[in-house]
């Protein structure tokens, strides 16, 4: 039942719907999978059959392995805590912990994988990894929305927007939202702009493109600073 949680939690987040997912059903399974020095990620619970998420750790230094780990457990002693450390985890979840939760330790994967691939990085690009979205010097004051745009209908829209698990046309937030279709159409193009939702095109049998939307997880603090 939580592989399956967390296995729809993934799916929620648009920038791994190509991922290729593999459930095990203890870290022994995992362990003697062939394609393990593959995996990018490693989403791992402490309280597992035969060998416990720590276990899992060594073998993974044993085998001179270093896949992200995303610890996610009710274990929160500090042994635990100090051996997930000491492996380099990328991020610990202590059970339960909400989606938004979630979606954040996903967005610094996302991170790190994009600077991953670039073959020189900039301090920014380090600041953004390593301190997270809060770079720079810290301004309270939220940055002031284009002309025509109001703070309570974009945090009405984003509200929505986060409840829809699947690729989303103006339409399905014009109808969650009660606003009109103009009206809705302004802050998704808005959204897109600066980065917060990317958009397609589907090409239906019959009538005009439909044009999806979907958000970027690694991209929240690009709205943020309009809140």
């Amino acid at each position: 039942m939580v592989r399956l949680i967390n296995h729809r939690f993934l799916e929620r987040i648009p920038a791994l719907k190509a991922a290729q997912i593999t459930e095990c059903e203890s870290a022994v399974m995992a362990s003697n999978l062939p394609e393990l020095p593959t995996y990018d990620l490693v989403l791992l619970d402490m309280y597992l059959p035969k060998m416990s998420g720590t276990d899992f750790l060594a073998v993974l230094t044993q085998r001179s392995l270093h896949p992200q780990v995303i610890m996610m457990t009710a274990a929160n002693d500090q042994q635990t805590l100090r051996d997930a450390v000491n492996y380099g985890v990328l991020d610990f979840l202590i059970k339960p912990f909400t989606f938004e939760r979630f979606e954040q330790a996903l967005a610094k994967f996302t991170r790190v994988m994009a600077v991953d691939q670039q073959s020189t990085v900039s301090q920014q690009d380090l600041d953004s990894l390593f301190l997270g979205e809060a770079t720079g010097e810290v301004d309270d004051r939220p940055t002031e929305l284009p002309k025509g745009l109001a703070k309570l209908s974009l945090q009405r829209i984003l509200a929505t927007v986060k409840t829809l698990v699947t690729d989303f046309s103006n339409q399905d937030v014009a109808d969650q939202t009660g606003l009109s279709w103009v009206s809705t159409k302004k802050y998704l193009d808005f959204l897109v702009e600066i980065g917060y939702l990317k958009s397609r095109v589907v090409y239906r049998g019959n009538g005009r493109p439909l044009t999806k939307f979907y958000p970027d997880a690694a991209q929240q603090q690009s709205v943020n600073q309009y809140l």
